[in-house]
């Protein structure tokens, strides 16, 4: 009886090693097939730079980018900029158009660099705004129309800007045609749109204030100029967010004004609710009352 299960045992043992070795080996198998398929990307890629005379750049994760056209002195993309991009991706080895911007009509890819990743987002680290770049990217095991399998990628950078809130906000004023009344230190642009009367409150004073904030395209996030109440704001509090209330604390009774500021005067790099990270804002306002 224990020889009987000692052999059985055995048996299980030694079936479970043969299991165990031939996912091994499929495993093995399936690493090689990954190692070869990356050796040809690799060749593939190489051909068609030296085809085209060029010496590409190596990057991370075997792809590789030549700089068509330089610009030494544009500006490098930060977290948080706006980067407008126009592009073609193609498949590598026959050159099919897969996708791309529509340059025509001027309809670039718009992105909030370091939180969207679209498959060239490592490559615009090293590219400055007007610059041109031919990145390769190789193939992986999933395929798209147009790109099978284990086939490199082309990606053509045809045009690039960078834009920082800054940028983003003195276009906008621009664009709106508004005269700054005061630019602070730290980018609080106060736009005076009706003169106030009085003086201006005292630390302390609570102000009614009647508002609507909107993004930089227009869209209204939040306000109250069409309901009954006000905001209250204590002059010299924190109730609100910097750029609101230093901006509340230039006006009068009566003053309306435009107040227009980065976000690291309003809602920083995490943003809140329906407002994203490192978004600038801008603000109508209208100081309805100053309490006794």
């Amino acid at each position: 009886m224990y020889m009987m299960m000692v052999n059985r045992m055995f048996v299980r043992i030694s079936a479970f090693l043969a299991l165990t070795l031939g996912l091994g080996a499929c495993l093995s198998n399936v690493e090689l097939v990954d190692e070869i398929r990356a050796k040809e990307n690799q060749a593939q890629i190489t051909a068609y730079f030296t085809k085209l005379g060029q010496s590409p750049t190596a990057m991370e994760n075997g792809a590789y980018y030549v700089l068509t056209k330089t610009n030494p002195s544009g500006e490098l993309a930060t977290k948080g900029d706006t980067l407008s991009v126009h592009f073609e991706f193609a498949n590598l080895v026959t050159g099919q158009v897969l996708d791309s911007t529509d340059r025509k009509n001027n309809a670039p890819f718009v992105y909030l660099y370091g939180f969207t990743n679209p498959v060239f987002s490592r490559l615009m680290a090293f590219l400055r705004e007007g610059e041109q770049a031919v990145l390769a990217l190789p193939g992986t095991a999933q395929e798209f129309p147009g790109l099978p399998a284990y086939t490199p990628m082309r990606v053509t950078i045809k045009s690039y800007k960078v834009r920082s809130q800054a940028d983003n906000i003195n276009e906008f004023i621009a664009a709106r045609g508004y005269n700054v009344t005061e630019t602070t230190e730290d980018g609080l642009r106060f736009i005076q749109l009706v003169k106030g009367t009085g003086e201006l409150a005292a630390s302390g004073k609570v102000v009614k204030v009647k508002y609507t904030g909107r993004f930089l395209n227009g869209v209204a996030f939040d306000g109250n100029m069409l309901k009954t109440d006000s905001l209250s704001v204590t002059i010299g509090g924190s109730q609100t967010v910097k750029g609101f209330q230093k901006g509340i604390e230039k006006m009068r009774l009566g003053e309306k004004a435009i107040l227009v500021f980065p976000s690291t005067l309003g809602y920083g790099q995490a943003g809140s609710g329906s407002i994203p990270g490192y978004t600038p804002l801008m603000f109508e306002v209208y100081l309805a009352k100053i309490n006794e």
